[in-house]
């Protein structure tokens, strides 16, 4: 192939097979923001009093075991008149929270609800009814499901993950391997902007969820500082760094806009590995470091998509040297993405069997 033939070539490339790429980079982002409570976060294991127990005499401290480590958010008792009481003194004591009962309780079926936050940072809630002397009529305390916050939870996390990867990683892209061309340069901008408007919003979200509140409640002090204290917290804020990075190497001095995109970029992988299931899984020397690379990986790969096809499409002559270095570097970056992917799923998936049977399994499956 000499000089002559070469611009026709990879317009014979177009843009198909990179089209193509940033359509599985969207699918992966929207199977990276699907809920968790579906798959492999903390879950209940045991109450003390038991769900449905009879009593003669009310317990001086309740008790929830949990599958892995979690954090009190909200804990209340319902009296058998239905009022409610706020039960504020707890503890952890490995996996079992105890929680003291400031009072002597009457005849009756009480109801103790509450709601907790998982290492991982995704917050789980449920009850457990016990009686005292004698079962009464149930006191009405179903967590009702508002679909509202949850969804704008999943748009959120869907419009940051896109600032992340394909911002971010499009702003590497540019800096390392397109030599500062400007094609689909205004595309990364878009998707970092994107990014940074979604990450404060996102923030927002995760302390509503946290708390069970519903959206009128967005703007209250108590539901940022309480999605601030979560994992999910430093995850938006080095994400919010990384994003700042990356948009000042698209505009900062020609000297430092490397150094700039790759802080950037490592700004993706921690955010990612400062929360999550994965994150969160035991040994963590290990998960986190892993979670760290395959994000990285990630944005790494779906980021030179766009800059890289738009560069094919409108400046097929200059875009040789960036299609070289991209595929150069794309091999090794897949095989950590593969090697970090496949040790993340052993850890957390640990039986073969579990991948068809388990509906975690079967996302990592999918993914």
């Amino acid at each position: 192939m000499n000089a002559a033939t070469f611009p026709a070539c990879l317009n014979g490339l177009r843009i198909r097979p990179l089209t193509s790429g940033l359509l599985a980079a969207f699918m992966l982002m929207a199977l990276l923001v699907l809920p968790g409570r579906a798959f492999a976060h903390a879950a209940l294991v045991a109450t003390d009093p038991a769900d449905g127990a009879v009593l003669v005499q009310g317990p001086s401290q309740f008790s929830l075991t949990f599958s892995e480590p979690v954090s009190p958010l909200v804990l209340t008792l319902v009296r058998p008149d239905g009022t409610q009481l706020p039960l504020t003194s707890s503890r952890l004591d490995g996996l079992t929270l105890a929680i003291d009962n400031p009072e002597t309780l009457k005849s009756g079926t009480h109801v103790l609800s509450w709601r907790v936050i998982s290492e991982d940072g995704h917050p789980v809630g449920g009850s457990a009814l016990f009686s005292i002397g004698a079962p009464s009529v149930a006191p009405f305390a179903a967590e009702t499901v508002d679909w509202s916050p949850r969804t704008a939870i999943w748009v959120g996390k869907l419009l940051l993950y896109a600032g992340l990867f394909l911002g971010v990683g499009g702003a590497f892209s540019l800096a390392w391997l397109a030599e500062d061309r400007r094609c689909g340069r205004r595309f990364v901008i878009a998707a970092l902007l994107c990014g940074l408007v979604a990450a404060p919003f996102s923030l927002g979200f995760q302390g509503l969820d946290a708390l069970g509140a519903p959206l009128a409640r967005f703007t209250a002090p108590v539901v940022w500082k309480t999605a601030l204290e979560t994992s999910i917290g430093w995850t938006v804020l080095v994400a919010l760094a990384a994003l700042g990075l990356a948009l000042l190497s698209l505009a900062g001095p020609r000297a430092s806009r490397k150094l700039l995109a790759l802080a950037g970029l490592v700004g993706v992988g921690a955010a990612l590995a400062a929360s999550g299931h994965a994150s969160a899984a035991e040994p963590q020397w290990l998960t986190r470091p892993l979670v760290f690379l395959h994000g990285t990986a990630i944005a790494f790969w779906a980021g030179a998509l766009a800059p890289l096809g738009l560069a094919l499409r409108y400046q097929p002559a200059e875009a040789k040297v960036f299609l070289r270095r991209f595929s150069r570097a794309i091999l090794p970056v897949v095989a950590v993405l593969a090697a970090s992917g496949i040790v993340l799923a052993i850890i957390q998936v640990q039986t073969p069997a579990a991948l068809i049977n388990t509906a975690y399994g079967r996302l990592l499956l999918l993914k």
